[in-house]
């Protein structure tokens, strides 16, 4: 019924199509702010209704560079404002147990999360172990963008508060510490220094 040109054509669309359903390039990002060096922050929920916040923003440095700050845990509590101390309790290829002693303005927070290596190189997660609060999960993940050279960054964090403070305060906080941490993130990513001159 169709000739052998048909169907290596037909075939090769096919590919082609599975290769644009299956790229790292994310077709809903507003490509125009975050190539403009734009911080997005979103106040954004999980698909369990979870509240949390999403931040997407460009970094001009490669996958190996950027991964090597989300997991530099000597730097961390200077590179992410609030940490008061943290501790690696453990750490493996696949991912690290982490302490975290935090700043939270309202009160001070101690939690152990799991931060998982799921795709090393290019996205982690992490969820909690043990300690305060209810729930905290989230990522990290690095994509290509349209301009060579650029990655996108995306973090989301979602937390459960439990108790009597509503999860709503918390994710307002979060919000408001967000751009700055990206800014901060990527500063030392591409710069080697973080943007207050310490580094």
């Amino acid at each position: 019924m169709f000739g052998w040109k048909a169907k290596l054509s037909y075939a090769l669309g096919l590919m082609f199509l599975f290769i644009l359903l299956d790229s790292p390039v994310q077709a809903d990002v507003d490509w125009d702010r975050i190539l403009d060096r734009e911080v997005v922050v979103e106040a954004v929920k999980n698909a369990e209704g979870i509240r949390g916040v999403r931040v997407a923003f460009a970094v001009a440095a490669p996958n190996e560079n950027i991964w090597a700050a989300l997991v530099d845990y000597e730097r961390f509590d200077e590179i992410f404002l609030g940490i008061e101390k943290m501790r690696v309790l453990e750490q493996a290829p696949s991912g690290a147990k982490v302490e975290f002693w935090v700043d939270a303005v309202v009160t001070d927070l101690h939690y152990v999360l799991y931060r998982d290596y799921a795709q090393p190189g290019t996205r982690l997660t992490w969820k909690r172990l043990s300690g305060d609060l209810e729930r905290i999960e989230g990522s990290w993940e690095i994509r290509d963008t349209p301009q060579p050279g650029v990655k996108l960054l995306t973090y989301e964090s979602y937390v459960e508060v439990g108790g009597i403070v509503p999860t709503w305060f918390i994710q307002q906080g979060a919000i408001q510490k967000a751009h700055d941490m990206a800014v901060r993130l990527r500063t030392w990513i591409e710069e080697g220094k973080l943007p207050d001159g310490s580094g």
